[in-house]
């Protein structure tokens, strides 16, 4: 079977589409061993038996994300950000970005917000941290002290909070210049 999962898709949204098409498939397994690869799964779509054990699927996502991102791997050796830090960038820009001719502009301003110490103050991390798009958020959701809440600490949190697709991971490492730290859309 034939199945899709988007840029942006968290590892839990996989596995979801993974239970829903697969009638006997192992979703707990897969996010066990998933875990410590958010941002490391590549989203595209793949065909897989119906009988493809979790860990396969796993490992041919991670060889997916390896042989997609291959391409970049002088880009990434010559930043100045580690590959890390810009993967964990490319999913906050994966959902923050209003569309495909925003994201470098929109990881320049992040990038400028890092440089200058300044929070990042995005949304996106809550999608991941409590299921809640940015129109759902209270003040005491923003207030909610977490490493994930970019509201709250300085800096990237501590891993990608989805899978990116090569477009906002390219974004990531080559950010459109500008002398902006804000930027605004609906």
């Amino acid at each position: 079977k034939r199945v899709t999962f988007p840029e942006g898709f968290s590892n839990k949204e996989i596995a979801t589409r993974l239970d829903t098409t697969f009638e006997t498939f192992d979703s707990e397994l897969f996010l066990s061993l998933a875990k410590g690869y958010e941002g490391y799964l590549f989203p595209d779509t793949y065909g897989f038996f119906p009988s493809t054990t979790p860990d396969v699927i796993v490992a041919a996502l991670k060889k997916n994300f390896e042989t997609k991102t291959s391409t970049l791997q002088k880009d990434f050796a010559a930043s100045k950000r580690s590959k890390a830090d810009i993967i964990i960038m490319a999913s906050i820009i994966e959902k923050e970005a209003a569309g495909e001719n925003d994201r470098a502009l929109v990881s320049g301003i992040l990038w400028n917000r890092i440089d200058a110490g300044i929070p990042l103050q995005v949304d996106a991390p809550f999608i991941y941290l409590l299921g809640k798009e940015s129109k759902e958020l209270t003040r005491k959701d923003l207030a909610f002290d977490s490493p994930y809440n970019t509201y709250v600490h300085k800096g990237l949190p501590p891993t990608p909070i989805n899978n990116p697709g090569l477009a906002a991971i390219s974004a990531a490492l080559h950010p459109e210049a500008s002398p902006y730290f804000y930027y605004l859309h609906d």
